[in-house]
């Protein structure tokens, strides 16, 4: 990912600022030529006072217009900020809308290789907030960077050339210093951000392994390791701090200098009378003002680095694959092979590989029963759960077809396929809500009656009428109030209640104890009697129970 990316991709959200930043540009350029016009009217009425001798009656409509002046430009810098803020909201809003809408529309295969939960979270919620001072401060310092010392440099050079070349000469100093500290402000950058993202995986992961930390009595060693990388991240904080602040302060030595330069220059056109007390001190007036865009956009720079290493980490993010697009799509999923929910599941030579030159699947040609249980089965890294995530879908052959009542897969609308589809993973996800949601996932329409039988058929009602509500009982994170048994259980109960025909389960005894896994045993036998289960599994006491038996081993099959 290379720096050119990272401003590709910012370039592509200036739309949704648009108008705005050049709103934010043309107050602020506007304030700046009412800065050159009130620094002519101050020239004159100091020349007038000193000069001249006129008193305050006579240069008071002057000093009127002048306070005018400061008014119109305080209102016209507060706009174009309030405007350069309001561009970065927009730009903030779309940043984490296509975000979620892409870890929405994401491939559950590739999102489980786009980063840690605690990565993810802050990328889609604090991430761009790093963008701010880039939208709303660093562009439109950027253009009046140029605008306004062109126009301070076209009302000088009438006024003086050697004072108008010197300005023009010592400009290109301050851009030239900002881009050397600039970068190493983006390494620092890069390294706060990686420390950031090291920290909230460190804590998150902490706090999900409490329970393991006090059984080993490792608690005390844990938290000296936080506690190291939270000084780690604070000392890159200082460090990114410094940088700016020495930044800030080489600019202003640098700006410094050059309108010292100028007033040298101007005492002595002066003391010689080459330069009327007018002109020269318009010209002192208007010196630092030539070289305060330029400033802050030294200032600024920062914020384009962070914006640059923050762009640069959502992009790896939103190049996560999509859900596998098919060939065409707006094909209606054929019609059931006998009778309501029935699909005959065929795949033809079918192979998918990770990586060149190594298949997890070989040509695989099976036929699935249309009712009944099916098992996958074979030692880990055998491709089993590559089919049951081609058969769903989620995956697509690299070579061969998966025919759904004799209609290819890769030419039927996934939503429609996806429809017919319950899927039980080796952990399932309980949410933090009550019990009774947690089953409803299956299918948002069911009963409470219907939420009873699928528990029932779960082999979970019992337990679930002890909890102290019932099924209105609230669980903990990923479960935590229930037995490894039960989670599993009332993740079997959310697939019963959905009435899908065809059930993907991936390891569902896996990690459970003798009871438990004859009760979830049980639960699969009986729902087999009534709808298509494909299952992976290293219990060799399904295979007995199974209508069909694959066996997979380093891709090659065999079928019992």
């Amino acid at each position: 990912m290379t720096e050119a990316n990272g401003l590709a991709w910012l370039a592509g959200y200036r739309k949704h600022a648009g108008s705005l930043l050049l709103m934010a540009v043309g107050l602020g350029f506007t304030a700046g030529i009412l800065l050159i016009i009130q620094a002519s009217l101050l020239s004159r009425v100091v020349t007038q006072v000193v000069f001249a001798g006129q008193g305050l009656s006579q240069v008071l409509p002057h000093i009127w217009l002048i306070l005018a002046l400061v008014g119109g430009r305080a209102l016209l810098v507060g706009g174009g900020r309030y405007c350069g803020g309001l561009a970065a909201v927009r730009v903030k809003e779309a940043v984490r809308r296509d975000l979620l809408d892409h870890l929405a529309a994401a491939s559950p295969v590739g999102l489980t290789g786009g980063g840690a939960p605690g990565e993810l979270v802050d990328l889609s919620v604090d991430g761009s907030e790093f963008l701010d001072g880039y939208f709303s401060g660093y562009l439109p310092q950027m253009a009046m960077a140029v605008l306004m010392p062109a126009a301070i440099l076209a009302f000088i050079f009438p006024l003086d050339l050697v004072a108008a070349l010197i300005l023009l000469f010592t400009a290109p100093l301050i851009p030239f210093f900002m881009v050397i500290i600039g970068r190493r402000a983006e390494r620092l950058n890069r390294r706060f951000w990686n420390q950031t993202t090291r920290l909230s995986h460190r804590f998150l992961d902490t706090i999900q392994g409490l329970t393991t930390l006090k059984i080993f009595n490792a608690g005390h060693r844990e938290a000296r390791v936080v506690a190291e990388i939270s000084r780690q991240y604070g000392q890159s904080t200082l460090a990114v701090l410094r940088v700016a602040f020495l930044s800030a302060l080489a600019l202003e030595f640098l700006a410094t200098i050059s309108v010292a330069l100028v007033a040298v220059i101007i005492g002595f056109k002066l003391l010689w009378g080459d330069l009327t007390f007018a002109a020269g001190f318009l010209i002192l007036i208007l010196a630092p003002e030539f070289y305060l865009p330029l400033r802050n956009l030294g200032s600024n720079f920062h914020a384009r680095a962070a914006a640059i290493t923050t762009a640069e980490k959502m992009l790896r993010l939103l190049r996560l694959p999509l859900r596998e697009q098919h060939e065409a799509t707006g094909h209606d999923l054929p019609a059931p092979a006998s009778g309501p929910g029935s699909y005959q599941i065929t795949l033809a030579g079918v192979s998918y590989g990770y990586e060149a030159g190594r298949e997890a699947v070989r040509d695989l040609s099976i036929t699935l029963p249309t009712r009944g249980l099916c098992c996958l089965y074979g030692p880990s890294g055998s491709g089993k759960s590559t089919v049951l995530k081609l058969i769903g879908g989620l995956l697509k052959p690299q070579r061969g077809k998966i025919l759904i009542n004799g209609s290819d897969l890769g030419r039927v609308e996934l939503s429609q396929w996806h429809r017919q589809l319950a899927y039980l993973p080796q952990k399932p996800h309980l949410l933090q809500r009550s019990v009774r949601e947690n089953i409803k996932i299956g299918n948002p329409e069911a009963t409470m009656a219907e939420i009873r039988r699928a528990a029932v058929g779960a082999r979970i009602d019992r337990e679930l009428a002890e909890l102290p509500a019932g099924y209105d009982t609230l669980l903990g994170e990923e479960g935590q109030d229930l037995s490894g048994g039960q989670r599993q259980r009332v993740a079997l109960a959310r697939v019963l209640v959905s009435s899908r025909p065809l059930v993907l389960l991936d390891e569902p005894t896996a990690g459970l104890d003798q009871a438990s896994s004859e009760l979830v045993r049980q639960t699969i036998v009986e729902l087999a009697r009534s709808r298509t289960v494909v299952m992976v599994t290293h219990d060799h006491l399904f295979l007995p129970l199974a209508d069909k038996v694959i066996r997979l081993d380093e891709g090659i099959y065999s079928t019992a």
